[in-house]
């Protein structure tokens, strides 16, 4: 990205640029080298225009959520992330509240938890599996999130997207092919928002049995150290990747300061200053011995963007 792009998204964005930006601060893991530009986008209008001005000047464009399940290498990213903020931070009731179901619309970097939160306190069945997922809303619909045998497939009604074409259109769900941690859309098209249709049930009920999950999930993952969440995919008809690594016995394995974690064996988690390198070849390692012991290939369930440090 040459200085007249610089400029351009400066006196465009104003402060809400941020440029050469360490991705170290705006992921979960705490590892990742600059991004030529980090923009926070507020408005429909704002995307758009960033988006049409980034393809024309083929500079690629990535979402950045709340930086979790995210890798970024160490010699950073080029072109441009994209934060969605204000308008894409709203959750709105839109059905009537009398109804046995009610529609929820939550904007794409809503946080996941909130919005579990927030169909608790309505009363609303179907999303206290998210109470616990990090992440925002857009990523979470993109890798279809899930916990505890539910996913966001399970209550999601449709979804707005900005299409490869600069159009911003509405994919209602016989329209959208989820599947395991994954949901199929056009190349380049962006999650705008969600809408979710959810039962309405006792709130007491509802509040029991979040605290019994949020429990078993303090009991269960690394909670105190950096981390991307689950770093592999379970696979489809196996054991839980998890289980395949402690089987393995790798948890505790290190390579610099990224370590299997002792807690839960399908997290990494950063002991300190953890390159991302030290990590890709700690997922490396675990790939081998998983696949020499049981014959089973791990898929990463995190995402590697960027480049390596000398390229």
């Amino acid at each position: 990205m040459n200085q007249s792009d610089k400029d351009w998204l400066t006196e465009r964005f104003g402060t809400n640029v941020l440029l050469d930006e360490p991705m170290w601060r705006h992921t979960t893991l705490r590892i990742g080298g600059p991004v030529d530009a980090l923009v926070s986008v507020k408005t429909e209008q704002e995307i758009r225009d960033v988006v049409l001005w980034a393809d024309d000047k083929n500079h690629p464009i990535m979402i950045l959520g709340e930086g979790t399940n995210l890798l970024v290498r160490d010699g950073g990213v080029r072109g441009l992330m994209l934060r969605l903020a204000d308008d894409f931070e709203a959750i709105q009731l839109v059905s009537g509240a009398n109804d046995s179901s009610a529609t929820v619309n939550a904007g794409a970097a809503v946080l996941v938890r909130r919005l579990g939160k927030y169909a608790l306190d309505q009363g609303l069945s179907g999303f206290n599996f998210a109470l616990g997922i990090p992440g925002t809303v857009g990523g979470a619909l993109l890798t279809n999130a899930g916990a505890w045998g539910r996913c966001m497939a399970d209550s999601t009604s449709s979804i707005r997207v900005l299409d490869q074409n600069g159009e911003i259109t509405s994919l209602h769900r016989d329209q959208l092919q989820f599947s395991y941690r994954r949901l199929d859309l056009g190349k380049r098209t962006i999650v705008l928002s969600g809408q979710f249709k959810l039962k309405r049930t006792d709130r007491e009920t509802l509040q029991e049995e979040a605290i019994r999950l949020q429990k078993k999930r303090r009991l269960s993952q690394p909670l105190a150290l950096p981390s991307a969440g689950c770093v592999f995919q379970n696979p489809q008809g196996q054991k839980a990747a998890g289980e395949l690594i402690d089987q393995a016995g790798l948890k505790g394995l290190s390579v610099g300061e990224a370590e299997v974690s002792t807690k839960h064996a399908n997290f990494i988690v950063n002991k300190g200053h953890a390159k991302a390198s030290d990590v890709i070849d700690l997922m490396k390692q675990i790939q081998e011995s998983v696949f020499e012991g049981f014959g089973v290939n791990l898929e990463p369930e995190v995402t590697i963007v960027g480049q390596e440090k000398d390229s």
